[in-house]
Order: C-alpha cells, then structure tokens, then sequence
C-alpha cells in the first residue's frame, strides 16, 4: 500500500480554529472504521456524496 498525503496553506490558523471550538470537522466525517476493516472504508469513501471516512489504527 502506498500512502500520500497532501496539504494546501498553513496550518496554524486551522489548528487554532479547531482547538478553540469555533471551527468542527465533525459534521464533515462520514464514518470511522477499525483498521481490519480498511477494505470496507475505501469502499464507502468511494460513494457519491461521502466526504470523510475515518480509519482507527489503534484502539
């Protein structure tokens, strides 16, 4: 498996936003999945109108 990730501007003013309370990501997060079912989040990541899918690696 090869993972890229990919960014665009600062950080900083993003972080800050979030860490004060006046911006959440969480409407924008669709679901998470354990990491055992990672073939299963790729395939609802894939359908029309899904945002954000989240895989937990830990646990």
């Amino acid at each position: 498996m090869t993972v890229v990730g990919s960014r665009c501007g600062p950080f900083a003013p993003a972080l800050a936003a979030l860490a004060s309370g006046r911006t959440s990501v969480a409407p924008l997060i669709d679901a998470v999945y354990p990491l055992d079912d990672a073939v299963g989040a790729f395939a609802r990541a894939a359908e029309p109108g899904v945002l954000k899918i989240l895989i937990e690696a830990g646990g």
